[in-house]
């Protein structure tokens, strides 16, 4: 593969499309599901309070399993359900509905990520981490409207499957460095920059 040129969107909108369709043949056996569920609970142990969370789709890395463990744990989970170009959130929701993009969404009172005072991490769905801890999504832009809205301090986590760790993402201002991702075999942790 080759290196992306920096800053066109040309190349992210390409970029993506060949992680897209890597990732409609990729298939997580049970075991890499566990791997990769104890490795965020594992990074998740590392902070307190709440916890968001995104709905997998059948192509993502699986959160059902996570899901459940942090509420085993105690944890208020907040999911996410689509309102227009935003994300609101809902605690610890116990049903569910098809929203857009066939993605499960919960049911029940929602607030925007600005209200989740309580929240010490938040697991957001990425195609691709690159070495800086650039994200790269979907392009639809709802996590960086949330994280925008989000204290600095809330840890940022992206589940990814392992080739999905690249060289370079072309960054755009708005883009926040992630802190950790976690895939089946290892968790990548970045450095805040200076």
């Amino acid at each position: 593969m080759t290196m992306a040129t920096p800053d066109t969107p040309e190349t992210k909108q390409s970029l993506r499309k060949s992680l897209q369709e890597r990732r409609r043949s990729t298939q997580l056996g049970s075991s890499e599901v566990e791997q990769l569920t104890k490795r965020a609970i594992f990074e998740l142990s590392k902070t307190t309070g709440d916890v968001a969370i995104y709905m997998s789709l059948p192509e993502e890395p699986p959160t059902e399993k996570l899901i459940a463990e942090v509420r085993k744990l105690g944890r208020n989970v907040w999911l996410p359900r689509i309102s227009g170009t935003d994300l609101l959130w809902v605690k610890n929701p116990e049903s569910f509905n098809t929203g857009p993009y066939d993605i499960l969404e919960p049911v029940g009172d929602a607030v925007f990520a600005k209200e989740l005072t309580q929240l010490g991490a938040i697991v957001l769905p990425g195609l691709a981490v690159d070495v800086k801890g650039t994200r790269l999504g979907k392009g639809k832009g709802f996590y960086d409207r949330v994280l925008v809205q989000l204290n600095e301090n809330v840890k940022k986590i992206v589940l990814l499957f392992d080739p999905e760790f690249i060289l370079e993402i072309p960054k755009e201002d708005h883009d926040q460095p992630v802190h950790t991702i976690a895939t089946p075999y290892r968790s990548i942790h970045f450095t805040k920059p200076d």
